[in-house]
């Protein structure tokens, strides 16, 4: 039986990191940042520890979707937090092996679409949101997400995210537009692309 979106609990951490790697362990760009297995292996563990704390955080509402007692989808929302408030999210530790010149120069073009779509504006962030591959099309990706869109109609607020291309229909269809597409080259001239998403309720 699948139960409702919840609240995840710190105990979730390693099955939320096992769900993260089975829907983007074969990204382009994942497996540009980290080139190895040995580097994703390590990279799994990192996951964990972040969703851990980011679990503790009370400025991430971190969801999951169970069937039976096994998570199968999960979510992270960054809740809005206004720039005069003194807060600091948990950093990611990365594993030895990272390509850093690859990561590094993405996390600045995101960061530099984020500030041209938001500005100073507090906002949900849609941070993370996977599922299972062998259990997609069951609604849950969709109840995470209205979960963060029903806040945001509630205080005005608006919401923001970043997508593979693949996903974007989705996220159009529930209210979000497409405001950027931003780009990176990989390896061999092979050019990788996500769209950065806004919904204004």
């Amino acid at each position: 039986m699948v139960r409702p979106v919840e609240v995840a609990v710190e105990t979730d951490a390693d099955r939320i990191a096992d769900v993260h790697m089975a829907a983007f362990g074969t990204n382009a760009l994942l497996r540009a940042q980290f080139p190895t297995p040995d580097v994703r292996t390590q990279l799994r563990n990192c996951i964990a520890t972040k969703a851990a704390a980011d679990i503790r955080d009370p400025n991430i509402a971190v969801l999951v979707v169970r069937d039976q007692d096994k998570i199968f989808s999960f979510a992270k929302w960054s809740l809005p937090v206004s720039t005069s408030e003194p807060y600091m999210e948990a950093p990611w530790l990365w594993p030895e092996g990272t390509n850093f010149e690859v990561l590094g120069e993405w996390t600045e073009k995101m960061e530099e679409a984020q500030q041209k779509a938001l500005g100073e504006r507090p906002s949900y962030r849609l941070t993370f949101i996977g599922t299972d591959p062998q259990c997609e099309r069951r609604g849950a990706a969709s109840a995470l997400i209205e979960w963060g869109l029903d806040r945001c109609r509630k205080s005005n607020v608006p919401a923001y995210l970043e997508s593979t291309l693949m996903a974007v229909p989705l996220y159009e269809r529930l209210g979000f537009k497409t405001m950027y597409k931003v780009s990176i080259i990989l390896g061999r001239s092979v050019t990788y692309e996500e769209a950065c998403c806004l919904f204004e309720g």
